[in-house]
């Protein structure tokens, strides 16, 4: 008597522990592959973003200093610069000659008087009177990443004809620039602006490099 063979269908127990086993595997792989996109996406854009705006606080207290201190003045007038996140939002301030404070900046982020902002700005000022020059550091940190991302921007401005001005003006060389507030150091990012210990250590060369010294929270401009 012949014996028929059944033909055999469906899987094996193995072989679909196997089958499950390798789409659990290749599942994991691609899970990590957009993962890892989506997180370069992010700091790309952070990135991007960020350069955006420390460049619009830059390039506006620039314009606004120049502005509002190479014109005509009046011995005793000052003029000061500095960067208010009381509410939420980091604006860009500075209190003219007559007392009045304005805003310099007002960023269009998100955020508002009672939830933080996307970014929170934080700007130091030091003047070279040697050069006669004005440097600034800027420092964005994102409150809505959980990385330990802060991006920091640097530049530096001519202040011109500052000692000839205040010659021509009769004042010799009182004529002033000077800074105060929170100096940029380690216990201003750490206790003041609550920095991580990771946070501040993307910020730590830029803090305690030597030639960094003399920067401050608030820069103030004397006329004569």
């Amino acid at each position: 008597m012949n014996k028929q063979r059944k033909n055999r269908k469906g899987f094996t127990l193995v072989e679909m522990v196997l089958s499950l086993a390798i789409i659990c595997l290749l599942g994991g792989v691609i899970a990590g592959v957009c993962a890892a996109i989506s997180n370069s996406f992010g700091t790309t854009y952070n990135i991007d973003d960020s350069t955006d705006y420390a460049m619009l606080y830059g390039k506006g207290f620039e314009n606004s200093f120049l502005a509002n201190t190479q014109g005509a003045g009046t011995t005793g007038n000052t003029w000061d610069w500095w960067v208010d996140s009381a509410n939420k939002v980091p604006y860009l301030k500075m209190k003219d000659k007559d007392g009045k404070t304005s805003n310099v900046f007002e960023p269009k982020m998100i955020g508002n008087s009672t939830t933080d902002s996307k970014w929170t700005i934080y700007m130091f000022y030091r003047f070279n009177s040697d050069s006669a020059t004005v440097d600034y550091k800027i420092f964005i940190k994102d409150n809505y990443s959980k990385t330990a991302y802060v991006y920091v921007y640097e530049d530096s401005f001519w202040v011109p004809q500052f000692e000839r001005r205040a010659e021509f003006a009769g004042v010799g060389t009182s004529r002033a620039v000077t800074v105060s507030g929170n100096a940029m150091t380690e216990e201003t990012f750490t206790q003041k602006y609550h920095f991580t210990a990771d946070e501040y250590k993307t910020v730590k060369k830029f803090v305690e490099d030597s030639n960094n010294s003399g920067f401050a929270s608030k820069i103030t401009y004397t006329w004569g």
